[in-house]
């Protein structure tokens, strides 16, 4: 191609050069990486305005034009909106709370655990849930974890869930499906848990139990996780695990319970509403939800059988001098676990510094005042083991326990001196519940722990406190302080106290000692010097 240019006041005819074709690629690459850039370059800026700014500023470079025209009416229009909460609408959210897990395996039958069976269960109900558009909080996460009461407890008021719903099964004698619910329990509490149960009821169950208030142990007292939870709730026992009736259904109608537990609290969020608008009056009940330690706990354990087949020899509890590599004894963490079976601590098994204070008392010598007095100064919480004498002898002294957060734990009727295992298994239960009657009658209070006298048991008295909803609480570490007449050096006693702090100690004193009561105070400042801390008992209950 020619064309004509201008040089030098001289024209000429030139003919203009072709581009070749690597020139071209070149160029188109360049102008397409400079687009490219430019692209990315604007939707990073309104990401980024929009994750920071929830795009406000792309709408007022967008909106210019008319902000200029309606200057006045504009900024006052683009303040409300900014000043303006984005409120998103309520989703009914559930608390489903699958039963024991880790090392708690709840009740079993011929190699069939509960675990294993509400974990199953609780994935179903928690996927036909959320297909329905319902938010799930779950208390664990997995099979293998051990998830304290306190801790399902926290996890689901945390939650602001609307409901809790707890997942059981049974075993005993006995079949079929029944709902549990607080013994003083709301209008709302009650609709849910009749929901609850009525649906279970229509899905299929080899005999309706009915709905049941307060525990086995009696309609006053509550169990832990809906007693506790601030939202309405319940627990569902669905089924006895020894049952092959109940069995059968539980694995085949698990799509069905899971469709009718969600139905049920569906039914009830659109009786309600979101529990958040509810007055205080609608969700409270009759009476005040305690913390577990100024009313007591119950229990759910699972039940042993044949308890009169089990090993009736008489042993006698010492935790020995052997230590292992941080300074526990070796004989409590070995029966720890032969016996853990039995809910039975001989110490608490945790590589954390952490001290359980307990106190035995047989009878009152002038000390727990002063030691009472000691522990609320330093902020300490022990539990104290009260026989039924020293209850009815100095029923203000067990007020104050209760009163001041302390446990009260159960150290039977009599204390016999041969030892629980030496009774019938008739007068063995007598000695538990006798005294937890007359706690119960008279201060309103669950005793849920035992410390058996003399520290004599058998596999057969594990079972029975066991199966009357205790927790039989050893010791790893005693010495000789419990005779008045022979008291031990105060120095001394104080340096192997010290000496033989070691992780999840259970420390047994006796409260009838002035040695104990003088160096109490030096022992809880010296323990946390050296990083231990006093630890609540109920934290180590699932």
């Amino acid at each position: 191609m020619k064309y004509i240019r201008e040089k030098d006041g001289k024209r000429e005819i030139v003919e203009k050069k072709k581009h070749t074709r690597v020139w071209m690629i070149q160029a188109v690459l360049k102008w397409t990486v400079c687009l490219s850039v430019l692209c990315v370059t604007v939707l990073l800026c309104v990401f980024i305005d929009k994750k920071l700014n929830n795009g406000k500023i792309v709408d007022k470079i967008a909106n210019a034009a008319s902000d200029v025209i309606n200057n006045d009416e504009g900024e006052e229009k683009a303040t409300e909106t900014e000043n303006k909460p984005i409120e998103a609408p309520h989703s009914l959210t559930v608390c489903l709370d699958p039963g024991h897990g880790g090392t708690d395996p709840g009740c079993d039958s011929d190699g069939r655990v509960e675990k294993d069976d509400i974990w199953a269960l609780a994935q179903v109900v928690k996927a036909e849930m959320e297909a329905q558009g319902i938010k799930v909080v779950m208390t664990r996460e997995d099979n293998d974890t051990k998830v304290f009461l306190k801790e399902r407890v926290a996890i689901a008021n945390d939650s602001d869930a609307d409901y809790f719903i707890s997942l059981h099964r049974n075993k005993g004698d006995g079949y079929g499906n029944e709902t549990w619910m607080t013994a003083n329990a709301s209008q709302i509490t009650q609709d849910l848990t009749n929901n609850v149960h009525n649906a279970m009821v229509e899905a299929g169950v080899s005999r309706d139990r009915g709905i049941k208030t307060g525990t086995e142990t009696g309609e006053d007292s509550d169990y832990y996780v809906i007693g506790n939870t601030k939202m309405p709730a319940c627990l569902l026992e669905i089924g006895f695990i020894n049952n092959a009736e109940d069995n059968n259904l539980f694995d085949t109608k698990k799509e069905d319970y899971a469709k009718a537990i969600a139905k049920a609290v569906q039914d009830t969020y659109a009786a309600y509403g979101p529990t958040s608008e509810l007055s205080t009056e609608e969700l409270e009940s009759t009476e005040e939800v305690g913390d577990g330690l100024y009313t007591g706990m119950v229990l759910n354990n699972p039940v042993i059988d044949n308890v009169s087949s089990l090993d009736s020899e008489i042993l006698e509890w010492g935790q020995g001098n052997n230590v292992d590599e941080l300074n526990r004894p070796v004989g409590s963490t070995s029966y720890q676990e032969k016996y853990k079976d039995f809910s039975a601590d001989f110490i608490i098994p945790t590589t954390e510094k952490k001290i359980y204070l307990t106190m035995d008392e047989g009878y009152e010598y002038g000390c727990t005042p002063s030691i009472l007095s000691t522990l609320k100064e330093k902020n300490v919480k022990a539990v104290f083991f009260v026989t039924m004498s020293y209850v009815k002898d100095d029923p203000e002294l067990v007020r104050q326990m209760i009163d001041e957060g302390h446990i009260v734990g159960n150290h039977s009727v009599t204390h016999p001196a041969a030892g629980i295992p030496s009774l019938s298994l008739e007068d063995q239960q007598q000695e538990v519940m006798g005294n937890h009657q007359y706690v119960k009658e008279n201060f309103n209070y669950d005793m849920f722990l035992f410390r058996f006298p003399a520290g004599k048991f058998s596999e057969q008295s594990l079972a029975v406190l066991n199966n009357c909803g205790y927790r039989s609480v050893f010791w790893s570490f005693a010495y000789q302080d419990y005779d008045v007449e022979n008291q031990p050096d105060e120095a001394e006693s104080l340096q192997k106290m010290l000496d033989k702090l070691h992780p999840g100690a259970i420390y047994l004193l006796h409260a009838e000692s002035w040695t104990n009561t003088n160096v109490l105070g030096q022992f809880i400042d010296k323990a946390r010097e050296l990083g231990y801390e006093f630890a609540l008992y109920t934290d180590t209950l699932q």
